[in-house]
């Protein structure tokens, strides 16, 4: 029976994705590490996770739905009735981006499948990508929060700031946080974010950042246009970004392929159990170790970092 479209029937825009694409390790990961700290309500019953998406200059809520297999995958974006086209085919895009849809993972694996330890992560992770934050501000912001703080913590004081500056949307009947735009965390005082137990100097670095974007600092299109190596040298510069806090920028905002955090304690702790080292490997270690991996340094970290939670 043909479905009968009224004015409650939600847009929905098919995304096509390059496969392989398993749709499964994305919702199993975010299930064992916890989801708060990126916003995203996952529903793995229906191979579904919902979020707020900025577009036509607000935010909307969008069911992101998977379906087919890993070689043949589908996936489609839900929104609102009534959302005009243009602003559908903008959170749309945002959610090709969000998901990985145009990464070519064959070429991935063609190109470290000689690497027998890397071969058996291709086994174990068949079509596993990135989920990225489709807003850079958003990224940076959480970036900031989690430095040297434990996923859970972190994901607390994320949730804690998108309550106090941001909105919340209705999906399904159910409340949407919506993560604040840099207006909205500008306006903020230190004081306020040290009630929700920010230290002093992450209350400064969040809402200095945000300043920084408002006050045209930073801004984000430039960032996109800027090679890895500029953005690096631009944005370290600003007082509580380091080149950690740029290269997840890079990685989980804008996508880059080629970044690679040598100082990340958890790849040094995954190059060191893949590698079979007696002692965690320095970030000289890792960079050298790394340079093999170009042009894809970014998704090889992805997946040793999945291989610590695979253990």
């Amino acid at each position: 029976m043909t479905d009968i479209l009224t004015s409650e029937t939600p847009v929905r825009i098919p995304v096509p994705i390059v496969p392989p694409y398993d749709a499964k390790l994305l919702f199993e990961r975010y299930e064992q590490v916890g989801n708060r700290a990126r916003l995203v309500r996952l529903e793995p019953e229906r191979m579904r996770f919902v979020r707020a998406v900025r577009a036509g200059g607000g935010a909307l809520p969008v069911a992101v739905e998977f379906g087919g297999d890993v070689e043949s995958p589908t996936a489609s974006a839900a929104m609102p009735a009534g959302t005009p086209p243009a602003v559908a085919a903008e959170a749309a895009r945002a959610v090709a981006h969000m998901i990985g849809a145009s990464v070519d993972l064959a070429s991935f694996y063609a190109a470290l499948g000689g690497d027998a330890r890397f071969a058996a992560l291709f086994d174990r992770l068949r079509g596993s990508k990135l989920l990225l934050d489709p807003d850079p501000f958003e990224c940076m912001m959480k970036t900031i929060i989690t430095q040297q703080l434990n996923l859970s913590f972190a994901g607390t004081l994320i949730e804690r700031l998108a309550v106090l500056a941001g909105e919340t949307l209705e999906h399904e009947g159910k409340p949407l946080l919506v993560f604040p735009d840099a207006e909205a965390v500008a306006r903020l005082s230190y004081d306020e974010l040290r009630a929700l137990s920010f230290s002093q100097r992450k209350a400064e670095y969040v809402i200095d950042t945000a300043r920084a974007v408002v006050d045209g600092r930073i801004d984000w299109a430039r960032v996109e246009r800027m090679s890895d190596d500029e953005a690096m040298r631009d944005l370290t510069q600003l007082r509580g970004i380091g080149r950690w806090s740029v290269e997840c920028l890079l990685i989980f905002a804008y996508g880059r392929p080629d970044l690679l955090p040598a100082a990340d304690i958890g790849l040094r702790n995954a190059v060191r159990n893949v590698h079979g080292l007696d002692a965690q490997p320095s970030a000289a270690d890792i960079d050298a170790i790394g340079a093999a991996w170009a042009p894809w340094r970014t998704y090889a970290t992805y997946y040793l970092w999945e291989s610590l939670r695979l253990k």
